[in-house]
């Protein structure tokens, strides 16, 4: 199955260029949805949701960085670090970006200067349909990718692209509503309480998280992410407004609680970050859990619950998780790790340079 939509761009003599975008989603020889395709996994969780009567709504953001391409190790661009203005002489290359997306439909909330110079974060609207919205990050990364190029750059949607700076990520916020429309993580008491189900879809998530970090961090240089500073989560945790988190709990109104999900690499696919944070949301939801304590209460070592650093440790512990076998389906599980492991047999053979110089 395929669908397409044309895009706009414009080019170096001031033409509009056309090009086509193109989904597809696999099937199996009888017709049915692949189990192996990610849209399809992510799919058939939302039927899942649904069903009992869950309607998740996310918005994502995702950080990118933008190099010269004679300096790919050196970002181009400099910038005050948050800065919600953008240099002038680079304003065009994001208000082109702007303009491109919305030609796609995709709204951009906003469009940040992020913490190291030549970073930058792309805000998406909230939607109600998640598939979309994963959609809708694919396709932004396409248009970002030949924006850049136009104006002789490349941008970089890389976890790590350089050791000094800092990593990019993908974030996710989510609610979720009932069949009544209503926010079910909305607390009915104190304002400075949070509702029983928000912190039950967390207590699951933070179950989950461990085994899922195969997913969030797909490759090698996922994990040269994960390091202190920077506001990268090393643990499987949550507290409110804390950006170190793995999950946070955004200043809002009560009728607006949602969550933060922050471990995902911007080199993640969405399709299957996303079925992940339904899995452990739904997992939480329909099971009891026992909740850790927010991060600013834990004692160290033993209440704090460390996340691979690694990708080999990442893999061996999704392998065995049997919940998220039985969200993504054990097929998946089995083909993804076969997969990824042989990825990262054939990167860890390769020799590098500084090994060649280790001969005394």
């Amino acid at each position: 199955k395929h669908g397409g939509r044309a895009i706009g761009l414009t080019g170096k003599d001031g033409n509009l260029l056309r090009a086509r975008k193109l989904l597809m989603e696999k099937q199996e020889e009888d017709g049915s949805d692949c189990r192996y395709e990610p849209r399809n996994i992510l799919k058939k969780l939302l039927n899942q949701l649904h069903t009992n009567n869950y309607f998740p709504v996310m918005a994502a953001e995702l950080e990118f960085y933008l190099f010269s391409p004679q300096h790919q190790s050196e970002t181009c661009i400099e910038n005050q670090c948050f800065d919600i203005d953008a240099p002038n002489n680079y304003q065009q290359v994001l208000d082109e970006v702007e303009k491109a997306a919305l030609l796609q439909s995709i709204e951009i909330t906003a469009i940040v200067a992020e913490s190291s110079p030549g970073q930058y974060e792309l805000n998406l609207q909230h939607s109600h349909d998640i598939l979309k919205l994963c959609d809708q990050i694919n396709a932004l990364k396409r248009i970002v990718k030949q924006v850049a190029r136009k104006h002789d750059l490349t941008a970089c949607f890389m976890a790590k692209p350089n050791l000094s700076k800092a990593g990019s990520g993908m974030h996710f916020h989510m609610s979720i509503l009932n069949q009544y429309h209503e926010n079910i993580f909305s607390s009915e008491v104190e304002k400075n309480e949070l509702s029983a189900k928000l912190l039950s879809a967390i207590s699951g998530l933070i179950e989950l998280m461990p085994a899922s970090m195969a997913i969030l961090a797909p490759n090698i240089n996922s994990y040269r992410r994960f390091k202190i500073g920077h506001h990268v989560p090393l643990e499987a945790n949550w507290d409110t407004n804390n950006r170190n988190v793995a999950i946070r709990i955004p200043c809002s109104d009560v009728q607006n609680q949602r969550l933060e999900y922050r471990v995902a690499g911007a080199d993640c696919n969405p399709y299957l970050v996303t079925a992940t944070i339904l899995a452990g949301a739904s997992y939480g939801l329909s099971h009891k859990l026992p909740l850790p304590k927010p991060a600013h209460l834990l004692k160290f070592p033993d209440e704090h619950i460390l996340l691979a650093n690694n990708q080999p440790e990442a893999l061996k512990i999704f392998k065995g998780s049997l919940i998220l076998k039985g969200y993504l389906g054990a097929d998946f599980v089995e083909h993804w790790y076969t997969v990824k492991q042989a990825e990262y047999q054939n990167i860890y053979s390769q020799m590098t340079e500084a090994e060649q110089h280790w001969d005394i």
